[in-house]
């Protein structure tokens, strides 16, 4: 997935030994990539052979799998799925000694795109995902 969108933050840095409560936002546009997934499997024959996952395939579910097909399968079947994204996040970040920023963020995210997404076998298809995250933030500050 790809995004291109917009990043809006309140707040300031913290001070020495200070706490900075900021709130971001974003919003933007979404790109997913969807790749068909490929499985090895042997067949009643006995011989190996590559298949694509297929709505009516049974040898997918019910064949003696073997192995994935690796990554170099499935390339030229690539769809591509348009979307947009909206994030809003929380972020308090601890000033420590002018040099060291320490903080956690926690937010929500929302995604639409404009045909339902498979993601797994058996699970049912959605257009709209809903996340929430909690992220820790260090490093050094400049």
């Amino acid at each position: 997935m790809a995004r291109f969108g917009q990043q809006i933050i309140l707040g300031q840095k913290g001070n020495k030994n200070g706490v900075a409560v900021t709130g971001i936002y974003e919003g933007g546009l979404s790109l997913g990539l969807l790749r068909p997934y490929y499985l090895q499997i042997q067949d009643s024959t006995g011989s190996t052979r590559t298949i694509k996952y297929d709505q009516d395939t049974s040898l997918f579910v019910n064949g003696r799998i073997v192995g994935g097909a690796g990554l170099s399968k499935g390339w030229n079947e690539i769809k591509v799925k348009p979307g947009v994204y909206l994030r809003t996040a929380v972020r308090f970040d601890f000033g420590r000694y002018n040099e060291m920023v320490q903080g956690i963020e926690g937010g929500l995210v929302l995604e639409a795109y404009s045909s339902k997404i498979p993601i797994m076998l058996y699970n049912k298809e959605h257009q709209i995902y809903f996340q929430a995250y909690i992220a820790l933030v260090f490093g050094r500050r400049k």
